[in-house]
């Protein structure tokens, strides 16, 4: 247990751990444990490609597969990473694009390992798996995407934003032992419009913050993870924006709506904010016009979104699960095969 401000917050054992090596960056050899083969990806999925460094970033993060995403519920849901999967399918049709989409991202997940007293179970946290992620996919690239509930919703504290950057770190480190590319997003902003409108801000009867009971300018909180991870001191090879994105977005939206918001809850953001959030990705990871310009149909995001689901449900078992209430994913194998038959 670790103090918070005025009661106990609980975390899991690994986030002391990371709070002391919050600046460390030793490498570690990876896990070796054996997997099931019927578990790994294709030979043909997982080699990846050097190229020269002079290349753009682009050409070389396509050849780099598969694509793994990581983070809460906004990325377990995965709308936006079924979105950009339709958006480059007519780029893998004409064989200029061949990285597999892997959307692993669980809801309820920290980075930092914190968990509110009020939470109805202990939040899981990404340190428990990434490295059984990391051995069995061997991504070519990572996606990581925390914070919103990092801040378990509470008040800014110089303890929890030290938890928050000791997990981000030792997620960077992890994924620079592997090998792979990493890519970070920060967090989408906090809306507590929605929140308010309900009368659901915080604190709760009992006189604590929750993600039931948030705090109502928890949107600080959001925007001080946003700006450390605007530092880039993950050394990603690119840092996506989507708290100035989706913020400038609103704001411009709210002149002619002034209730506008992505979410219903504060927290998790609609189809709207998950095509935004698509297309800043490939904005900021050096896409080519034609691509941009080419934005998938409704149907194309519809059936990317079933191959998702079930890519998703079933690498996460594959992986290991982390929180009560996943759904049982099929064997990988299994998956695959019916993902390729939907269109």
């Amino acid at each position: 247990m670790v103090a918070g401000i005025g009661r106990v917050d609980t975390v899991h054992p690994i986030a002391n751990a990371l709070v002391r090596s919050l600046m460390s960056f030793l490498i570690l050899p990876l896990s070796t444990a054996a997997f099931g083969q019927d578990q790994l990806l294709p030979k043909e999925v997982v080699d990846t490609v050097v190229v020269d460094d002079n290349g753009s970033l682009w050409e070389n993060l396509k050849q780099k597969s598969p694509w793994v995403f990581l983070g809460d519920s906004n990325t377990h849901r995965g709308e936006y990473v079924a979105i950009l999967d339709a958006w480059l399918a007519q780029e893998r049709n004409s064989g200029r694009f061949d990285c597999q989409l892997i959307n692993l991202g669980v809801s309820s997940e920290t980075a930092s390992g914190l968990s509110e007293q009020d939470h109805p179970f202990q939040r899981p946290c990404v340190h428990q798996r990434i490295d059984k992620v990391l051995t069995m996919l061997r991504p070519g690239v990572v996606f990581a995407c925390y914070g919103m509930n990092d801040g378990i919703y509470d008040e800014p504290s110089p303890q929890r934003m030290g938890a928050y950057q000791a997990g981000m770190l030792e997620i960077a480190r992890a994924v620079r032992v592997a090998g792979a590319e990493l890519i970070v997003l920060t967090p989408p902003p906090f809306e507590p419009e929605p929140v308010a409108a309900k009368n659901k801000l915080g604190p709760s009867e009992n006189g604590r913050y929750a993600y039931f009971a948030p705090y109502p300018q928890y949107n600080l909180v959001i925007e001080e993870q946003s700006n450390w991870i605007l530092e880039n001191p993950m050394n990603a090879v690119r840092v996506v924006n989507i708290f100035s994105k989706l913020t400038g977005e609103r704001k411009q939206r709210q002149l002619d709506d002034p209730e506008f918001a992505f979410s219903g809850d504060g927290v998790h953001f609609g189809s709207e904010a998950h095509a935004l959030v698509a297309e800043a990705i490939l904005q900021d990871l050096g896409a080519p016009d034609e691509i941009l310009h080419n934005y998938p149909s409704a149907e194309a995001i519809a059936n990317a979104i079933k191959r998702m689901a079930l890519r998703r449900d079933a690498y996460l078992s594959a992986t290991g699960k982390n929180r009560p209430g996943l759904p049982a994913g099929l064997p990988v194998w299994l998956a695959e095969k019916q993902a390729a038959a939907i269109p």
